[in-house]
């Protein structure tokens, strides 16, 4: 087995845990058994008993003594254990070499300085064990080059790893050290690692935070900039990652003191502490008031901040540095950042949007191609662009036995008796993005909707839906069971989706996928409640809602499912094509060899459309601004299609009319690059057969007759090469370029796909008589 290179693994543990949103974590009930259970047989450390809370938990040890933690430190635990694996594993290389030998006299030489006599030693262990020279040489840092790996004491002793481990997790060791004894129990203890997955749960996101990547506030003084930095965190209760990092100090004279403290960074006294409120002069030193006199409250305190700051660009010499109170902040805060401009100090946001990407037409895609492509990497990557993956993203492989809805969404058992609803992963990640809206600070309410009476109805602002990230559900090699089948009630509840604007403020609703009916016939209401974690206080009166009116779709849910078309899976009906945007993988996304190490472009983020019927106010800043070349368009293609099992209908002219106002597009090529991908995801999927199946009403070959009509509508962009000035824009990628490019220098530009698809159709025709979209 290689040896883990220590100094790497502890960059990449210190960059993953500095890049870690700060948010409460909920254990799940498996984890919360297994840890219990582990100690109960091991007692480690002297842990004897364990309580949880919601997130936090109590660790009580054998003397009688409780420890109090964040289930945050879990989670922080669980990155740091596979660090400790790779300790571990070369420590008992150590113990090996050095079995019959004092341990701690060894240690210590080695760290000193590896003589050639010991070197020679452990070279012969390693030759003889088959590792490599680069395993030796990680080995060698490990036992004299204890900085490069966070160490301090010496490798022999028990508690070796808790430096290290603080270090890496950029943890403060007088407070925090339980974390590296979590972690230590998780990497000795497998089942409890494989156990642990971290609920992460959205905090309510505040609607003053810029969603453009532009400015919040900025001052020319330092002094007034601080000040109304901190009062936009209390305001906006964005203040708890900050205060994760004070520690409280206490003088001599009995003043108590915060501190922000991180890693070897420190702003000292940051805040004077009170129980009461002070006077001018109790913030008096010398002759300088040196706190502002207005407190910010902190549950019973009253915290009085600093005002003598200065700008030295990080200078230890000062110990109220705005640089250095810059980097702590800027490492704390992921989508918040404070920048010096133009001789100005400035808090920007750096969200741009974390929460919507590009908009989609349609909330599910089938991705097929063939197999190795990418197709499930492509959309796990669309859920860690939100900067939340594992709130965000569920994998579900889909099983060939699969043929209802039940084994997609759940059933009512009565084995025991009494009706019992067993859920499923997919329902549970469904109510999980409902209470992301719930969350967001958009309202989930019962309202009467024209013509179709009470249901469940979320409504506000387009800028809190902006808050709202994409939940990307995997259904992992889809057509593997007949879709058409288990996927039936989504597929209907999908087209009952509706969105309503006027002006900035929207409503959404749709049918329930889980009917008010079913949840009625369920015993325990609560344990049904609980599974699909709308158990919290907060979520009371949406639970009762749900109860009434059943649980739908929400807006947010994305829905992907891989598809690799071969004789061991099923095709798809009308019916699947028709509520899908189908992606030929390899035209959209391609594999280009040259660009394995070094990428010369990126896939765009998606986001879940926020239209379902297409009007002239969506396409008013278009190119097409009433819609009329798009019918002309569709019309045209239509008129080939007219009399065969392929004619199109309402459904793709409203289709195409959103694909364009989710482009926005704001010229020709864009426009028509609109049209030739609505060719390539619902049109020419629908197209499949042999000879016969494929002639025109008037006996010509049809694809034959669409190549001319796309060639005439479609035009400059069908007719351009390679390089060419007309090729269209790609609307699902971009070049990757230096910071500052402007955005047309990141369009990339390609081929007409519709044409190359139409030209490998008809060849496939003309060879095997029969023809389909797919690859």
């Amino acid at each position: 087995m290689a040896l883990i290179d220590l100094s790497e693994k502890f960059r990449e543990i210190r960059s993953s845990v500095d890049g870690v949103n700060f948010t409460d974590v909920k254990l799940t009930e498996e984890f919360k058994k297994e840890y219990e259970l582990y100690l109960s047989e091991n007692r480690a450390n002297g842990y004897s008993k364990v309580e949880f809370a919601d997130f936090s938990t109590k660790i009580t040890t054998s003397t009688g003594k409780a420890i109090f933690i964040t289930n945050f430190w879990f989670y922080i635990a669980s990155e740091l254990s596979n660090y400790l694996d790779g300790l571990s594993q070369q420590k008992n290389i150590f113990k090996d070499i050095y079995k019959d030998a004092d341990l701690q006299q060894a240690a210590v030489a080695l760290r000193d300085g590896v003589s050639e006599q010991e070197k020679s030693k452990i070279e012969n262990y390693f030759s003889s064990k088959g590792y490599t020279n680069d395993d030796l040489e990680c080995f060698l840092s490990f036992v004299s080059d204890y900085k490069s790996w966070g160490g301090g004491k010496t490798i022999d002793r028990n508690d070796y790893y808790v430096s290290p481990l603080l270090q890496a997790g950029n943890l403060l060791a007088e407070t925090q050290s339980a974390v590296a004894e979590i972690a230590k129990q998780m990497s000795e203890y497998p089942a409890l690692k494989d156990s642990f997955t971290p609920i992460f749960v959205n905090k309510p996101r505040s609607l003053h935070i810029d969603t453009h990547g532009k400015e919040i506030l900025k001052s020319e003084t330092i002094r007034s900039f601080v000040k109304e930095v901190f009062q936009y965190l209390y305001r906006e209760n964005l203040s708890d990652p900050l205060s994760s990092c004070l520690v409280e100090v206490e003088t001599d004279l009995g003043k108590k003191y915060l501190e922000l403290v991180r890693g070897n960074q420190k702003i000292y006294r940051l805040f004077l502490v009170s129980d009461t409120r002070l006077e001018d002069s109790e913030l008096t030193s010398g002759s300088n008031i040196r706190y502002f006199n207005e407190p910010f409250n902190n549950g019973s305190q009253l915290l009085y901040l600093t005002n003598q700051w200065a700008d030295n660009n990080g200078d230890s010499k000062n110990s109220r540095d705005l640089g250095a109170f810059s980097s702590i902040f800027n490492a704390i805060y992921q989508d918040l950042k404070i920048v010096k401009k133009d001789g100005f100090y400035v808090l920007t946001s750096t969200t741009n949007n974390v929460g919507l990407g590009e908009y989609l037409s349609k909330p599910f895609l089938l991705l097929a191609g063939i197999s190795g492509t990418g197709k499930t990497r492509f959309v796990r990557e669309q859920a860690k662009s939100s900067g939340q993956f594992a709130e965000t993203y569920c994998l579900t492989s889909v099983r060939p036995d699969w043929h209802e809805p039940s084994d997609l969404l759940g059933y009512i058992s009565r084995l025991n008796g009494a009706a019992e609803y067993i859920t499923t992963d997919v329902l549970q990640f469904i109510s999980k993005a409902w209470r992301a809206i719930a969350d967001s600070g958009l309202s989930v309410e019962v309202q009467e909707c024209e013509d179709l009476g009470k249901r469940l109805v979320v409504s506000g602002e387009r800028a809190v839906l902006e808050q709202v990230l994409p939940y990307w559900l995997c259904l992992d090699e889809m057509n593997l069971a007949p879709v058409e089948q288990y996927f039936a009630d989504y597929l209907s509840v999908l087209e009952t989706r509706e969105w309503r604007w006027a002006g900035d403020s929207f409503t959404y609703s749709s049918d329930a996928l889980l009917k008010p009916a079913t949840i009625k016939e369920v015993a325990e209401k609560e344990k049904l409640r609980e599974a699909l974690g709308f158990d919290d206080a907060q979520y009371d009166e949406l639970w009762a809602d749900i109860c009434q009116y059943g649980l739908g779709i929400p807006f947010n849910l994305l829905v992907a499912g891989t598809v690799n078309m071969d004789e061991t899976t099923h095709g798809f009906s009308r019916k699947v094509i028709d509520r899908a945007l189908s992606f030929d993988f390899g035209a959209f996304f391609p594999n280009d060899y040259n660009d394995f190490f070094t990428p010369t472009s990126c896939n765009k983020r998606l986001s879940y459309p926020i239209w379902s019927s297409a009007s002239k106010a969506d396409l008013a800043d278009t190119f097409d601004v009433d819609g009329t070349k798009t019918v002309v368009f569709l019309s045209a293609v239509n008129a080939v299609l007219k009399n065969t099992p392929f004619e199109l209908a309402f459904r793709a002219l409203n289709e195409l009319l959103l694909a364009v106002a989710s482009s926005q597009p704001q010229d020709d090529l864009t426009l028509k690059a609109v049209w030739d991908d609505f060719m390539m995801c619902k049109v020419l999927p629908r197209i499949e057969g042999d000879t016969d199946k494929l002639t025109t009403s008037n006996r010509k070959d049809l694809l034959e007759e669409l190549g001319v009509v796309l060639s005439d509508q479609l035009a400059p962009i069908w007719q351009a090469e390679q390089g060419d000035k007309d090729q269209r824009p790609d609307l699902y990628r971009e070049k990757i370029v230096v910071d500052g490019a402007t955005e047309e220098e990141k369009v990339l530009r390609i081929p007409c796909r519709s044409k190359a698809k139409l030209k490998w159709m008809s060849e496939r025709l003309a060879s095997a008589t029969f023809t389909s979209f797919w690859p």
